[in-house]
């Protein structure tokens, strides 16, 4: 209502004003027209792209326990239920034949998968193969004359790109939304491999594994998440602005995997990573945050094997700048195991060339990793963290198969574990009086100690026992 206004008034002005007329109704019919342009191109790229999006339809028979009933006094029996689900998928073509992209999360646990396309016919699908680390799968069609999505090159996406997003938001197919991408290599979690592209284009439960597109008609990325938010329809979660891609180049490499060998197979360079903050960056001498640092270097693995160090910081990899943690996991994911890399590192100010030849991640890794992370406990108060003592730590830190405790896992600085002189892989055997074999105890034992009490903590390493003194600091 405001543009016409706006133009109502430009003519009139034309009337009053004969020597503003022609210059003022020139620049509303050129902008007109490149309004008009760009919805007719809207129109034609979201006619050209919407045949090789799909909606995808999953059936999972679930086993329900009985209740049991307080007036009739007996139980009910188990029961099997039917659980549907929703989500999106995209045509593509690998070497010369047709598959669908989707999310894992998508067919994940499916018994019946369904593929339905927007010429109205419809197809049962086989998992080609799924990887829970992408959150990407494979589907297969016996189908004719599919309608494939050019593949794009995300390597090459800019900050402030128009993007399409296209797929079947709360079950309402074929849906279309615009936007632009709002940032790239976003991290979401630890136990991902890879980034992802975030866009503001409205990405909604259902637009999952659908399609992000951009103006030149090419997938750049498969819809993943949200942020959620409130008020969807029927009270579901709702689009807030901020949603995520997997960025189509990283879905390319494990497309490849899964259909030519079942499996996503990951280069592993055996280290704990963080990124470099400004404070850290400026105390090191560097005139960039950019690069990764080196918290801990696992024993035995690729990157000791290559002369990594504790406190190294990794520039590029393969003469590719690394920036952030995010993109080193990335480009390690996306390496096949037994490749040789070349790191650059920044070392006490000096920057070397290292040669490492990476591992394959296995599953035994992963569930280590995981179980580590999971384990950690965090007190607050001593500024100290512990976990486990798993067998894969104490091979790695050197302690005996027999040896029992809890290990330090994080000291906090300035904290009073840290004025005390403990540190990461130290062992704790025991608090005053009491033995520490588990986090349980461990956590009872720290619990029982009241603000201001001192107490003693046992401590070792794999050659040296200590007891050391401390007090409990004021609850914050």
């Amino acid at each position: 209502m405001r543009s016409v206004k706006s133009s109502l008034w430009v003519v009139a002005m034309a009337l009053l004003a004969p020597s503003f007329s022609l210059h003022a109704l020139d620049i509303v019919t050129d902008n007109i027209r490149s309004l008009q342009t760009m919805s007719d191109g809207f129109a034609e790229l979201a006619a050209q792209v919407k045949p090789g999006v799909v909606a995808i339809a999953t059936e999972r028979m679930v086993v329900e326990d009985g209740t049991s009933s307080p007036f009739f006094g007996f139980q009910m029996p188990r029961q099997e239920r039917q659980r549907d689900g929703a989500g999106s998928g995209v045509i593509v073509r690998f070497k010369g034949a047709h598959y669908i992209l989707t999310n894992d999360h998508v067919i994940d646990g499916a018994d019946n998968i369904r593929v339905d396309l927007s010429d109205s016919r419809f197809f049962d699908a086989e998992v080609v193969g799924a990887d829970s680390l992408s959150d990407l799968a494979v589907l297969k069609i016996d189908g004719s004359d599919l309608p494939a999505v050019d593949l794009g090159d995300s390597d090459a996406l800019r900050e402030g790109e128009w993007v399409l997003a296209i797929g079947n938001p709360f079950g309402i197919a074929h849906s279309i939304s615009t936007g632009i991408i709002s940032g790239l290599g976003r991290g979401r979690s630890r136990d991902e491999y890879g980034s992802y592209i975030q866009t503001d284009a409205a990405i909604n439960p259902g637009n999952s594994g659908g399609a992000l597109i951009n103006v030149r008609g090419e997938l750049i990325g498969i819809n993943a998440a949200i942020v959620p938010g409130g008020g969807g329809p029927f009270g579901r979660v709702g689009n807030v602005g901020i949603g995520f891609a997997i960025p189509i180049n990283q879905a390319k490499f494990v497309m490849s995997e899964l259909i030519e060998h079942g499996r996503v197979r990951r280069g592993l360079l055996g280290v704990q990573i963080s990124d470099l903050n400004p404070l850290m960056a400026e105390a090191m001498g560097l005139e960039t945050k950019d690069g990764v640092l080196i918290s801990e270097v696992m024993k035995g693995r690729a990157a000791e094997r290559g002369g990594v160090r504790e406190n190294d910081i990794v520039l590029e990899i393969d003469g590719r700048k690394v920036h952030d943690s995010t993109e080193l996991k990335s480009i390690i994911g996306r390496t096949a195991p037994g490749s040789e890399i070349e790191l650059l590192v920044l070392r006490d100010g000096d920057r070397m060339r290292l040669n490492v030849e990476l591992e394959a991640l296995t599953e035994e890794v992963l569930a280590s990793s995981r179980n580590e992370r999971e384990g950690v406990v965090d007190p607050g108060r001593l500024g100290l963290a512990v976990q486990p003592l798993t067998p894969e730590i104490a091979g790695r830190l050197g302690y005996d198969e027999d040896t029992e405790g809890v290990v330090i896992a994080r000291v906090r600085t300035g904290s009073e574990a840290a004025r005390r002189g403990l540190r990461r892989g130290l062992l704790i055997t025991g608090i005053n009086r009491l033995s520490v074999e588990s986090l349980a105890e461990y956590e009872e034992a720290i619990a029982a100690i009241g603000p201001g009490e001192a107490f003693t903590l046992r401590v070792q390493t794999p050659g040296e026992k200590r007891l050391i003194a401390m007090r409990m600091p004021a609850a914050e």
